[in-house]
């Protein structure tokens, strides 16, 4: 009645695709994988923003975004500065809703899970773990479904990809516990 929603943002998202635990063995079909995993069935999920009056409804963003996007997108739709003591890895996403900004929202995306970690340049995308020691690439325009792992016929693109998780990783505070994947 007050018209409060005319005036905020709304987002809606989930944090990770469906847990194995839930006993619905195929839950985020036809994507491999769940939550704790960094295949499509644990990170991929829906991302909605509405903001009437700034947001035209039916806009989309046509490439991934993630959840530290929405540190930026909200200080930058309440006209507050980003911290310049550190490094933000966020992007406000409210000129690519808006169409006045196109292409790629990130050159990298990048998770991390103690010593499970993963990195998507376009469609192409590693995971590397240390423990279990195991490694995926996936070209994700052919194959979304992460059915073929391409690791062992494309060398200089995993080392090229693994290095860029090491300088990202370099920047980043050590892991406060073990990943999910471990255990």
């Amino acid at each position: 009645d007050q018209g409060i929603d005319d005036n905020t943002i709304v987002i809606f998202t989930s944090d990770n695709g469906g847990a194995w635990y839930t006993g619905l063995p195929h839950l985020n079909r036809p994507f491999r994988g769940w939550k704790a995993t960094f295949f499509e069935g644990g990170v991929r999920v829906p991302f909605f923003l509405r903001w009437p009056g700034h947001v035209a409804p039916g806009q989309r963003i046509a490439t991934p975004v993630g959840h530290l996007d929405v540190f930026a997108t909200a200080a930058a739709a309440a006209q507050a500065p980003l911290p310049h003591d550190r490094q933000i890895d966020s992007v406000n996403l409210l000129p690519f809703a808006q169409g006045q900004r196109h292409g790629p929202v990130h050159e990298a995306l990048f998770w991390r899970s103690g010593d499970y970690r993963a990195v998507r340049v376009g469609d192409w995308k590693l995971q590397v773990s240390e423990n279990p020691e195991r490694m995926w690439l996936f070209n994700l325009a052919a194959d979304p479904y992460e059915h073929e792992d391409l690791s062992a016929r494309e060398p200089e693109r995993v080392r090229e990809l693994r290095a860029l998780i090491e300088a990202q990783n370099a920047v980043m505070p050590a892991p406060l516990w073990p990943n999910l994947l471990e255990g």
